[in-house]
């Protein structure tokens, strides 16, 4: 039977004297928690009765009406005021409010401490609490012994009596796959309270949109994640079991996130002989098909700048917005085989971050053209250096018609830069690497040096060197047209390792 507000007025050791919202006595009480926070609420999963040190309790009607408001909407059973020489007379405003709500207002004598009202509420609801927290963390057991996770969510909807969605904190995006989708506008109401709070989740997050109620908790994973509880086919969730829940969806989240590991690392190696073109179009038609990939509308990305934890972000981000891809890494740049959709490319910003550079080829089309398709990607993102978005397509740089196939860029690449790189295969030195950081870094001698790990007099001698051996003054706009033509010529030529 369950403990109410009313068992605790009729506890004779308590001395708890009803202020108002006598109405609201048969309301259950879950457990007991002091705060002396502004909003408690939001440490707070709905059932439990708040408990208030009297020297606390704002003086103002305005003050004790949204006190008073704020926590029946928020699912609290009821307040308990401790008496003391500082606590303030509760104002007719804020009783005629709790009688409204029926939001149980009561007091207690200063020698009562709050902790007798926490232990007989312990006491009544304790047993019921450990039963379900050990059931949660049974069927997380029989998980990892038995991979069912779409079983193991539909068993712990039915223990705690309501839904249960994991979900991208930023997105919105179903995180778990065994997870389904609270309706539509209970998650963009999830969403935007979350962005508004810049991600900052405090311990329960109450959500309303059209007449649902969620309780939103953090979920400790790689990747921002909260879960949901909705649909209460009685009373709310408690937040002892959301912790425990949450800590068990951790372990689901895992064992789906090493599956996935698994499966980026599968899915290199089918990227790599697409791109060395060890791939015939049927071969790499089966092999795209069976990972959801249509060769016809996909594009190689290629991004510069990103890093082993970036890219793992990725691999997960797409994952859970289900955007079929391949990841190969190769030297300093990442590649991606995925449909370039707003959805896709909203990803990749988020996961890669402010920092990465992204170049895009033409569509696919068909599995032989993957090395095509690479060198693409390679020269976009070279010249996305220079643009405000750091995005480039392949599409952009056909401003650049002297570079229209492989054979211009060759002609370009050995006319300009063709003595540099015979000097460097020979002399086993940096020129054209140098001469291209330069460039990037708006030609300041500094930002080279910290690039190139050189002394700046360093830099200094070899851009005059290059000057000597191409007849050609770097200060010149027609010389500096040129060069840049004619290395991102060379990246559409290079076959990256």
């Amino acid at each position: 039977m369950a403990y109410r507000v009313r068992d605790l007025l009729e506890t004779p050791h308590l001395r708890l004297t009803l202020k108002g919202g006598g109405d609201g006595l048969d309301t259950p009480v879950t457990w007991a928690q002091t705060s002396d926070l502004e909003e408690p609420w939001s440490y707070l999963a709905g059932g439990e009765l708040l408990m208030k040190n009297g020297q606390t309790l704002p003086e103002s009607v305005r003050g004790q009406t949204a006190l008073i408001r704020g926590a029946a909407e928020n699912g609290i059973c009821g307040m308990v005021i401790g008496l003391d020489a500082a606590t303030p007379e509760l104002t007719p405003e804020a009783v005629a409010l709790a009688d409204q709500l029926a939001f149980p207002l009561m007091v207690v004598p200063y020698s009562v401490g709050f902790s007798s009202i926490g232990r007989a509420v312990a006491d009544a609801a304790g047993s019921g609490r450990i039963a379900v927290t050990e059931r949660v963390y049974n069927v997380i057991r029989q998980s990892m012994a038995h991979p069912a996770p779409a079983n193991v969510l539909a068993q712990l909807e039915r223990d705690l009596s309501c839904r249960i969605a994991v979900l991208d904190a930023a997105t919105g995006a179903v995180a778990l796959d065994a997870s389904d989708p609270p309706p539509d506008d209970l998650r963009d109401a999830i969403v935007s309270e979350i962005a508004h709070r810049r991600g900052a989740i405090p311990g329960v997050l109450h959500v309303n949109a059209a007449q649902q109620r969620a309780l939103v908790v953090e979920v400790p994973d790689e990747q921002p994640t909260v879960l949901s509880t909705y649909a209460f086919r009685g009373p709310s969730t408690e937040l002892v079991h959301l912790q425990h829940l949450a800590s068990a969806v951790a372990v689901l989240l895992a064992q789906q996130n090493a599956r996935r590991e698994h499966d980026r690392r599968i899915g290199a190696e089918v990227m790599s002989q697409l791109c060395d073109g060890r791939m015939s179009d049927r071969e790499g038609d089966r092999e795209l098909g069976e990972r959801g990939i249509d060769a016809v509308t996909s594009c190689v990305v290629a991004a510069e700048g990103v890093s082993a934890t970036a890219e793992r972000r990725l691999h997960l981000g797409l994952g859970r917005r289900s955007v079929p891809h391949l990841l190969l890494r190769r030297g300093e740049l990442l590649y991606a085989l995925m449909p370039v959709t707003d959805t896709s490319l909203e990803v990749l910003e988020q996961r890669l971050g402010d920092q990465a550079t992204l170049g895009i080829s033409e569509p696919l089309g068909r599995p032989s053209r993957a090395p095509n398709a690479v060198r693409e990607a390679t020269w976009a993102v070279r010249l996305a250096v220079s643009t405000s978005r750091r995005t480039a397509r392949l599409a952009d740089a056909r401003l650049f018609s002297a570079l229209g196939d492989p054979e211009d860029a060759r002609v370009v690449v050995d006319r300009v830069l063709g003595v540099l790189i015979d000097y460097d295969a020979t002399h086993s030195s940096e020129l054209v690497t140098t001469l291209d950081t330069y460039l990037r870094c708006e030609r300041s001698w500094l930002r080279t040096s910290r690039e190139l790990g050189v002394h700046r007099q360093t830099v200094v001698y070899r851009i005059q060197r290059i000057e000597e051996m191409t007849g050609r003054r770097i200060a010149d706009t027609a010389t500096l047209a040129e060069f840049w033509l004619a290395l991102r010529a060379r990246d559409l030529l290079a076959v990256p390792d």
